[in-house]
């Protein structure tokens, strides 16, 4: 994930830790959602290994989506599981 904001010249992990520093206490429960093709469905399973996960394939079954409720200490916690997310071929980050 590399978002830019041309307006304020901050880089898309800077301005989303700024979002959620704004938008959350820490810490705090924070909901992960993704979607994932169902042959890389066991690599999310181990980024989120000790997490409870809420997993439901879609119709036809080429696709996944992973619900997790993970509590994190800080916008950096979220971060880096979006990041470590970031590197499975073909998720998407709702």
């Amino acid at each position: 994930m590399d978002w830019s904001c041309a307006t304020t010249g901050e880089s898309g992990w800077e301005r989303f830790r700024s979002l959620l520093n704004e938008q959350y206490d820490w810490p705090t429960s924070y909901t992960f959602k993704f979607i994932v093709p169902r042959d890389q469905l066991s690599e999310v399973e181990a980024v989120f290994a000790d997490d409870e996960r809420r997993i439901r394939e879609s119709t036809r079954g080429r696709y996944c989506s992973v619900t997790v409720v993970r509590e994190v200490a800080s916008a950096e916690d979220v971060i880096a599981v979006y990041s470590a997310a970031g590197e499975i071929e073909g998720i998407v980050s709702l």
